[in-house]
């Protein structure tokens, strides 16, 4: 055999190990992950060539090209995808697919009143990459309301699940709930590709509105902190002003609410001011409560009531001495308000009599002696027979039930019908000049302000021994004449805001003269 040189033995190995690199090198194939990739509709394809394949080396990462361009993500179907190398093309196949259920937002209970109840009531959202439809595919009936728990109802959860399908043809978009009681139903959302899911809750139907009682009938306020000094006015409405501002009704729990099902009803409050009486004691301010109350269902009651407000820790007496104020009423306009309101009602100015003489008998505010009983009956016959009823009295010739006796008293007394009618005549005019609507008479009135003229001829005051009508009222004594009267009224602010207030629709005049003085009253009506 022929040797061979060392040097060809070298360039042997060198072959060899060259053809054996290059084997090596020959070797590297493509070889795809798989043949079918699935995508999940919603979800991203990804355009990293190596997920694509198997054991990839560098040398194919980095000369391979993906290619997805004839693929939708956004639509479900199957869709042809390839890996180009060395000239060469590998195909596989991408199958987009929807296998999610769709994902819904709920309410974990609905409490209604009875009405129709609807998909939106039950489902609050909606989240699928597919289209949907839905529906109601069930309702019954389970409890009767009234064995039903409000607290219990609070901490329920609505079941969500995929346990039972349906037919979209079973689908209804609301169902009607008359009728009081504890509903379960059930709601489905399906998409396109027959996917759903469904949602299962209870519904609560409370037709029956919470009830109303009072809980505040009197509340006292402090009213030390106002001094006697820093008030320096006679009109009661600033007074009332005044001490109206110091409690805070925004936040007075005036009613308490009671409910046979729901256990968080809500209670607001308005509020007027009816009456505010400057007492030689202590003020007294009366107001109108309106109370709403309404339950979580929408189910709502409302309620009036009447709060007492006492002032206490002023010195009324010192303020009356100071103002020259007599006493009391300052009935307010009806307009409702949550601030402050201020009273439309005034105190009178005494007008002082110069004259001098006998006095009638005041033991008692009415001629005679007569009991306030006896005086509204006899103001009945009044009604019926006019003024000649009153000269009867006064002549002693009226026993009580319209049979005439004769004994005689001051036949100087009387009601002048004639000027009270002036009166009422003037305050129609001042309102016309002041672009206020004219007030009508108010025959039914008119009875109770004959009372209260006799009534202001012993206790010149806003008190009524007879009983008090809710009525605005002015008095006033010693004009001798209806031009005096008015003249007196107008001067006073408190007073003109009576005759002024355009929230009144009717009024009453009286003028009586006991032989020696004239008194006079005005009373106002809404």
């Amino acid at each position: 055999m022929k040797n061979t040189s060392y040097k060809n033995k070298q360039f042997v190995l060198l072959g060899m190990t060259f053809l054996s690199v290059a084997g090596i090198a020959g070797c590297s194939k493509v070889e795809l992950a798989q043949s079918t990739v699935t995508l999940e509709l919603g979800d991203e394809l990804s355009e990293n060539v190596a997920d694509y394949l198997q054991n990839p080396d560098e040398k194919i990462l980095k000369g391979a090209s993906l290619d997805l361009s004839a693929i939708d993500e956004t639509k479900v179907g199957s869709y042809n995808a390839a890996i180009a190398y060395d000239g060469k093309i590998y195909p596989f196949t991408v199958e987009v697919k929807d296998t999610t259920s769709p994902q819904c937002e709920a309410k974990d209970y609905i409490y209604m009143q009875p009405g129709t109840l609807t998909m939106d009531d039950l489902v609050t959202e909606i989240k699928d990459a597919s289209e949907t439809s839905s529906g109601i595919v069930s309702c019954e009936q389970k409890e009767d309301l009234v064995v039903c728990d409000y607290d219990d109802m609070l901490q329920e959860k609505a079941a969500v699940d995929n346990a039972e399908p349906y037919d979209g043809a079973d689908y209804q978009e609301s169902v009607q709930l008359d009728d009081e009681g504890c509903y379960e139903v059930t709601a489905q959302v399906k998409d396109s590709e027959g996917n759903f899911t469904d949602i299962t809750l209870n519904v609560y139907v409370d037709g029956t509105a919470p009830e109303l009682a009072q809980n505040v009938i009197d509340l006292d306020v402090d009213a030390s902190g106002i001094s006697i000094e820093d008030i320096n006015t006679d009109d009661a409405e600033k007074i009332a002003d005044m001490l109206h501002e110091l409690p805070d009704f925004s936040n007075a729990e005036w009613a308490a609410a009671s409910d046979a099902f729901c256990g968080d009803n809500v209670i607001s409050y308005e509020y007027e001011q009816k009456s505010f009486n400057l007492q030689k004691e202590n003020p007294v301010e009366v107001l109108n409560v309106h109370c709403t109350v309404q339950d979580q269902a929408g189910n709502e009651n409302e309620a009036d009531y009447e709060v007492t407000v006492t002032y206490t820790g002023l010195d009324a007496e010192a303020l009356l001495e100071k103002t020259g104020l007599i006493m009391q009423i300052a009935d307010t306009s009806d307009e409702k308000k949550k601030e402050n309101t201020k009273a439309s009602e005034q105190t009178p100015q005494v007008a002082e009599n110069k004259d001098t003489g006998n006095s009638t008998d005041n033991s008692t505010p009415f001629p005679n002696g007569m009991t306030a009983d006896e005086f509204d009956k006899w103001l009945d016959y009044l009604e019926l027979n006019n003024m000649a009823a009153y000269n009867a009295y006064m002549c002693g010739e009226w026993d009580g039930t319209g049979e005439y006796q004769g004994n005689t008293s001051n036949a100087n007394a009387c009601y002048n019908s004639d000027y009270a009618q002036q009166v009422f005549a003037m305050v129609n005019q001042e309102r016309a000049n002041n672009g206020v609507a004219a007030l009508t008479w108010d025959s039914s009135m008119a009875s109770y302000s004959d009372r209260r003229a006799m009534e202001i001829t012993t206790d010149f005051s806003h008190n009524s021994v007879g009983g008090k009508m809710n009525v605005g009222e002015n008095i006033a004594k010693g004009a001798v004449s209806p031009e005096m009267a008015m003249d007196g009224w107008m001067r006073s602010d408190g007073h003109r805001a009576n005759i002024l207030n355009a929230s009144y629709t009717k009024i009453s005049v009286s003028c009586y003269y006991d032989g020696y003085t004239y008194y006079w009253v005005q009373n106002f009506a809404y």
